[in-house]
């Protein structure tokens, strides 16, 4: 059964983050535009842990689920970091605040967390918004685990580790590893919440499309009240408000939402390149003023979503082709 308005809200939750970074982007414009949808990252770590419950079959074992989930996600994640280095080298005024490393290329290829060079308090790799990937992975490698286990066990031993190293990560954190800077985020419980919503769902709990929609708009209009809490609590509960309704709520199928939707992982990717290229090109025709300002997001977030579905279609689909990957880890189909 395929979830249309999950698959809108992942293109929906692209989108904010695309709109958070083009918000950033020209050093005039960002005084006028409003900063929001980092929470996109946020919804996007309670449908993953939903997704990895809903999808999980019987047969699957440590080594399977990692070299589906690797298959899936390091490829274009790769395709991107190495393109990244080969800009930073040739063309490194693209970027703001960016500079070519090796140490940084090497960590960022394998989910190492480390300290940015273009935030120096923040653990993000090259391409930035791969930061959140290595909480992915991270939260895959704990679900592999689970499954030694048998099924009835797996939500509590994730739930286990994760708050175990949270917890040593929040004691050890001084500021100065970004290891334990990175693993003290609150935000990496989204990815239970989703696994429980999951688990409710295959039970058999229900909303009706009413209530769905009233969750819809609190969990909405609670994203941006910009509370001073914990992000867990700031952008956690309404993205599993959100992610609940969309659940319930009856909408039809729109092959252009759901291709969206497909897309949304190229488009979380690829937006950081096309904003950096705009960044230089549009300001200097669309000139100074609020409404320069607005006219540079509204084209960037077209010409970002354009860019992602050549991305997808041509770059993500040809990577993840089957006979690219080594005998040994082509599906048995």
């Amino acid at each position: 059964m395929r979830l249309h308005a999950l698959q809108y809200l992942r293109a929906i939750a692209a989108l904010a983050v695309v709109y958070s970074h083009a918000v950033t982007q020209v050093d005039a414009y960002e005084p006028l535009l409003k900063h929001a949808g980092s929470f996109g990252v946020d919804i996007f770590f309670v449908i993953s842990g939903f997704i990895m419950i809903y999808i999980a079959k019987p047969g699957n074992t440590f080594g399977k689920f990692m070299i589906n989930r690797a298959r899936r996600v390091i490829p274009l994640y790769w395709f991107f970091t190495l393109l990244m280095a080969v800009i930073l080298l040739l063309l490194p005024s693209v970027f703001k605040a960016t500079r070519f490393d090796l140490e940084a290329l090497l960590l960022s290829l394998a989910f190492i967390p480390h300290w940015s060079m273009v935030t120096a308090t923040e653990a993000w790799p090259i391409v930035a918004p791969g930061w959140s990937l290595n909480f992915e992975m991270y939260f895959y490698f704990i679900f592999a685990l689970s499954l030694f286990f048998i099924e009835k066990y797996r939500i509590a031993f994730i739930t286990f580790v994760i708050t175990g190293v949270f917890l040593l990560a929040t004691f050890m954190d001084t500021g100065e590893s970004p290891i334990t800077h990175f693993f003290a985020k609150s935000m990496v419980f989204e990815f239970v919440f989703g696994m429980v919503l999951a688990y409710a769902w295959k039970k058999g709990f229900r909303l009706s499309s009413g209530v769905a929609w009233v969750l819809l708009i609190v969990g909405t209009v609670m994203l941006f009240l910009h509370l001073p809490v914990p992000r867990i609590i700031e952008y956690g509960i309404p993205s599993l408000l959100i992610v609940t309704a969309c659940l319930y709520i009856n909408v039809g199928e729109s092959r252009f939402g759901v291709l969206l939707g497909d897309a949304s992982y190229a488009l979380y990717l690829c937006h950081i390149f096309v904003l950096g290229l705009l960044r230089k090109v549009l300001p200097p025709f669309l000139g100074e003023g609020q409404s320069a300002a607005i006219l540079f997001v509204v084209i960037s977030i077209i010409v970002c979503t354009i860019a992602s579905l050549f991305v997808h279609h041509y770059i993500d689909n040809w990577l993840l082709r089957e006979e690219r990957l080594p005998k040994r880890f082509r599906s048995k189909s």
